[in-house]
């Protein structure tokens, strides 16, 4: 998933219980050459490496690749969106599911949390999300009087969800959002060279908990299936193996036993579960990298997250692309627009101060200008709130800063390429190629349920910040390459191009 240098380490970072992960490369840590007592014994500081001198990109030809050009391209970059700061929130080593719970607590009687980072049994989803919203829609309801004006943070699914069945029981409800649209990290984008509007931030839903709501607001869906093919860099398929799932179970059942919490990649090496063998099998793929392979793509495209951050304990709650899981196809921003429909949105104006008393609640926005209303709910994701942008005064209680600064927010982009014609034949879903280097972690194929020759590629954890600073021409070469294993002859029908070749 990343370029070069930025594969190699993940840096040294304390975790809530004071220890700290080491800066090693994975396929060492992986193959077991570093012991869990290696792991304290090297954890210092070390002095950081002199900075390469910036390559020259020059444009040559080289032969023709067997990858067309893509027709169309969208690409996300929620990590750089100041709104967001990240995509969705995850489970680090030393937080747990309480802090999700205290999140929930309700300050003074007059601030109110909510979102998919305050869902127990659904964080990191829109289903999460939605929940959320109407769980504190009931908190605020328990408290205040039919008469009483509530503000609202925050303009995606939990925001409107609130928003909504407050005014629904008789609240004088206003919204507040920063972003100039509504919806939130749900991000619809409707364009003509589409067959389809394209959702840049929630895509999938599983399970039939929001079938009705999308029933409701016209919403299309199209099944998926969890349906998974790798290959190596020479096209070779490989065999679909368990060592990858069985050893983050071992890890897991490990960490679990245990009186502290541990990252996953530290439960993986004190129980044992990585020290697998490096001895290459026919396709030149050892068990090793497979499980090398099934952290970096299945585990960080699904967390946003690489194994050094998550927590072994309760970092993996989340269910993936399971069978059951539906593409919506048909502009899930609907929902939240429609929810929010005649109510008072106030949109481009960012809070930066909640001052709350026994009186009331006073926002004061951007712009210099106050609002006055009862009480508040917050709906902001939890990396706006790490990052202070919002200034509470008085101050949150230490329970819900220390939760807030405990949980994390996890990275994950997409590029989605629309082609003229497929250059692939695989039925596969879920699409992968055991290469350390590659920009994408994993293609989702949407050739066999919508009938059109798209893919999604999914960025995720450390590569994120590598692929951003990367402009679009350079993306989407580097992406393309990771695909030529999955070309097929027959139906490829690419023409030479100039090509972006870094010189040192």
């Amino acid at each position: 998933m990343e370029v070069g240098p930025a594969r190699i380490g993940i840096p040294a970072t304390p975790d809530r219980n004071g220890t700290a992960e080491l800066a090693i490369e994975r396929r060492t840590f992986l193959a077991g050459a570093i012991s869990a007592a290696s792991l304290a014994a090297l954890s210092a500081c070390t002095p950081p490496k002199p900075t390469p001198p910036t390559p020259t990109v020059t444009t040559t030809s080289i032969p023709p690749s067997p990858v067309p050009r893509p027709a169309s391209f969208l690409r996300s970059a929620w990590a750089t969106d100041p709104y967001s700061l990240g995509s969705f929130s995850m489970t680090p080593v030393g937080a747990t599911p309480a802090d999700r719970a205290t999140l929930r607590d309700t300050v003074a009687g007059r601030v109110f949390f909510a979102g998919e980072a305050a869902s127990s049994e659904f964080p990191g989803t829109v289903i999460g999300a939605e929940a959320s919203g109407t769980a504190v829609a009931g908190r605020v309801s328990a408290l205040a009087r039919p008469e009483e004006r509530i503000a609202v943070i925050g303009a995606g699914m939990a925001g409107a969800t609130a928003a909504r069945a407050l005014a629904d029981s008789g609240f004088d409800v206003v919204v507040v959002e920063a972003r100039d649209r509504v919806g939130g990290r749900i991000d619809t984008r409707n364009d003509d060279s589409w067959p389809f509007p394209v959702e840049l931030g929630a895509a999938s839903v599983a399970g039939d908990t929001l079938d009705q709501l999308l029933r409701v607001n016209s919403v299309g869906t199209i099944s998926l299936d969890a349906t998974r093919e790798t290959r190596t860099i020479d096209g070779v398929v490989v065999p679909p193996s368990n060592v990858g799932p069985d050893a983050v179970t071992t890890a897991v059942d490990w960490a679990r036993a245990q009186s502290t919490d541990n990252s996953l990649a530290s439960a993986l090496s004190a129980s044992g579960a990585s020290g697998l063998s490096t001895t290459a099998a026919a396709d030149g793929v050892s068990p090793s990298d497979e499980l090398a392979h099934y952290l970096e793509t299945a585990i960080a495209s699904e967390y946003g997250a690489n194994s050094f951050r998550l927590s072994a304990s309760y970092g993996l709650d989340r269910t993936g692309l399971a069978a059951g899981s539906s593409l919506v196809v048909g502009g899930l921003e609907s929902v939240v627009e429609n929810a929010l429909d005649d109510l008072d949105v106030l949109l481009s104006s960012i809070v930066i101060r909640i001052a709350y008393d026994d009186d009331g609640v006073s926002l004061r926005l951007g712009t210099g200008e106050s609002l006055s209303v009862d009480r508040v709910v917050v709906t902001v994701p939890i990396g706006v709130l790490q990052a202070g942008t919002i200034e509470f005064d008085p101050a949150l209680p230490t329970a819900t800063t220390t939760s807030i600064e405990a949980l994390g927010m996890g990275t994950l982009e997409q590029l989605w390429l629309r082609f003229d014609e497929p250059f692939w034949s695989t039925d596969a879903t879920v699409l992968s190629v055991v290469d350390e280097t590659s920009e994408i972690a994993e293609w989702i194929n949407l050739l066999p349920s919508t009938g059109q020759p798209i893919l999604v590629g999914l960025t995720a954890a450390e590569d994120v910040p590598v692929t951003l600073k990367q402009n679009d021409d350079d993306f989407i070469q580097a992406a393309l390459q990771t695909l030529v294993p999955f070309v097929d002859p027959s139906l490829s029908t690419a023409t030479p191009s100039p090509t972006p070749t870094v010189v040192p």
